[in-house]
């Protein structure tokens, strides 16, 4: 269980990586190529090819790793769901198994205490016969 939670902790950090990328990409480069098409270092055309494809990679990015982290904390919580149904289950079994030997427990009294009602009985018919 240790390595699945160090696995799942390491995807969600890669996934606030990418996300952190995502940012970068989706803001901060359009913003640059702006910046450096006012300072005209940089071509109005070739800012305004590069910064749409920038942000719509961004998005992409940013979409993936939202989708890959919020899988990896979903497998995370249904494995840790998994584990808790299954001691619940346990404990039931176990409960079950000590009500199932209870009651053996009372059916083998109850044989015996018939038994001992059925020589009292007899004794009973043998004292009213004679």
């Amino acid at each position: 269980m240790r390595s699945l939670r160090a696995a799942s902790l390491l995807g969600v950090l890669l996934a606030l990586g990418a996300l952190a990328v995502a940012a970068l990409l989706a803001v901060y480069v359009p913003l640059k190529l702006l910046s450096m098409v006012s300072e005209r270092k940089l071509d109005s055309l070739t800012a305004g090819i590069f910064a749409p494809l920038s942000i719509a990679a961004g998005g992409v990015i940013a979409f993936f790793a939202i989708v890959i982290g919020y899988a990896l904390v979903a497998e995370e919580l249904e494995g840790e769901r998994v584990s808790e149904d299954a001691a619940r289950r346990r404990e039931l079994e176990e409960g079950l198994t000590a009500y199932r030997a209870r009651q053996r427990a009372m059916l083998e009294e109850l044989d015996e205490v018939r038994k001992l009602l059925e020589e009292i009985r007899d004794l009973l018919k043998e004292g009213v016969g004679a």
